[in-house]
């Protein structure tokens, strides 16, 4: 019967039936050690009472009295003999118990080293897989691989190479917090034999012929090398690297505390890089890379909601549809896309900026008013015309209106009098920056209009 040496129900049965076999084993030795002896000891007894009892009914006659000495003699030897032979027997009849008591003995520390060696692999696969997961960024899974480092080969130069988000290029993204990096220099992850193979590649020493080339080419001494893969779904992220003294390859709880570490890493980066896109997507224009619409308003609710002050502007490219009808829809993106390219590089990294829907834009500008907004502005209008030259397009000009939270602190009355700002500055020419005017000299308008028209 085989046995699964890893199921804790035939390591049960296998103790049970051991237990058995030494017991039946036992007390046939024992029976039959004990009945050979018994035997052995009454024939001696009874040869030498009988020869006892010839010699006194002699007479005393010299040579019976050698004779019975004789045969006292030979019972000594055949008891010696008998004895011996038994023993013998009670020896070769204990071999085969005695052999599988020590395989079985054997077998079962075996057992019970490799359950200690799974016990502490499960643990330590658990409490990695814990810190992961509490692990909100990239950073904090870096932190939890040094510290994975430090624990687990507290003396071996060790680092994590990680892709950049085109996995092209390689780059140093954790290092041995107290033996520091060994320094691979490798570029891009397919140039990995680890990253090629998909697999763990050990290198006893970095002298031989079929090393790493990049563990070959290293300067210094000698080492030996441990490199693992780490991926996601098929695709590399990055390597596990580790170097050690000459000849010492990584055994065999290296390789695997490596192999677990490289698994997790990926599953964890994986995850969060795939969020992270996914959440990017939602919340960005995919044409202009900008915030899209409800990105923007949640975080100017916020603001506003946080007491801040900001100025809000509306922006829209002139002539839009002109330019779609005339050159076609493949430049009117290029210019949508050189527009917001351009006004972001005039704003500062607290700036808001956003496409609202179509050729509309939004941006807001933390602790400025429409005068401070209009100098930004006005920058961003010359930046335009510099950038349109540069990249040989038909020219792109914009119109802005300018609110701020002055003015108001509801958004959509924030918005609303941008708008009207804007319409205001295509009226009045295009290609210009119009403030909208304060909401209580609109009331006193409107309600002069309404005077003169009931009058």
């Amino acid at each position: 019967m085989k046995f699964d040496r890893r199921s804790p129900t035939a390591r049960r049965d296998r103790s049970g039936e051991l237990r058995k076999l030494q017991h039946r084993f036992t007390l046939r030795w024992v029976a039959g050690t004990t009945i050979g002896f018994l035997l052995v000891g009454g024939g001696w007894i009874s040869q030498h009472v009988a020869l006892a009892t010839a010699a006194r009914a002699t007479t005393g006659s010299p040579a019976v009295t050698a004779a019975i000495a004789d045969l006292g003699h030979a019972a000594n030897v055949s008891s010696v003999v008998a004895v011996t032979v038994l023993v013998i027997l009670a020896a070769f009849m204990f071999r085969p118990l005695d052999r599988t008591l020590r395989r079985e003995g054997v077998w079962m520390e075996q057992v019970e080293r490799e359950q200690r060696l799974d016990t502490l692999r499960e643990k330590f696969g658990a409490e990695l897989h814990e810190a992961l997961e509490m692990a909100v960024d990239e950073d904090a899974i870096a932190r939890v691989v040094a510290r994975v480092f430090a624990t687990a080969v507290p003396t071996n130069p060790a680092e994590l190479l990680l892709a950049d988000s085109s996995e092209a290029h390689l780059a140093l993204g954790v290092a041995h917090p107290l033996a520091g990096s060994p320094g691979c220099g490798v570029g891009a992850p397919f140039e990995c034999p680890a990253v090629r193979r998909a697999t763990a590649q050990s290198f006893p020493t970095s002298a031989a012929i079929n090393a790493c080339p990049h563990l070959a080419d290293r300067p210094g001494a000698p080492r030996s090398a441990l490199c693992v893969p780490v991926a996601f779904m098929g695709r590399a992220l990055g390597v596990l690297h580790l170097t050690g003294p000459d000849g010492e390859p990584a055994g065999r709880e290296e390789i695997h505390r490596m192999d677990v570490l490289a698994y997790q890493v990926g599953a964890a980066l994986g995850t969060f890089r795939a969020f992270s896109r996914a959440q990017l997507q939602a919340s960005t224009d995919s044409l202009t890379g900008l915030l899209n619409r409800r990105s923007a308003e949640d975080q100017l609710l916020r603001r506003l909601a946080g007491g801040e002050q900001f100025a809000i502007v509306m922006a829209d490219l002139d002539h839009f549809k002109l330019l779609n009808d005339t050159y076609g829809h493949q430049v009117g993106d290029r210019a949508l896309r050189l527009f917001a390219e351009t006004v972001r590089r005039s704003l500062r990294t607290e700036d808001i900026f956003a496409r609202w829907g179509g050729e509309e834009f939004v941006i807001a500008l933390p602790s400025s008013d429409r005068v401070a907004a209009s100098a930004t502005l006005d920058r961003t209008r010359l930046l335009l015309v510099e950038a349109c030259a540069r990249a040989e397009t038909p020219s792109v000009t914009a119109s802005f209106g300018v609110s701020d939270t002055t003015m108001s602190t509801d958004l959509d009355e924030l918005l609303r009098l941008a708008d009207e700002a804007l319409l205001s500055a295509k009226s009045h020419g295009r290609d210009r920056i119009e403030h909208a005017g304060p909401p209580i000299a609109k009331k006193i308008g409107d309600d002069l209009e309404a005077a003169i028209r009931q009058s």
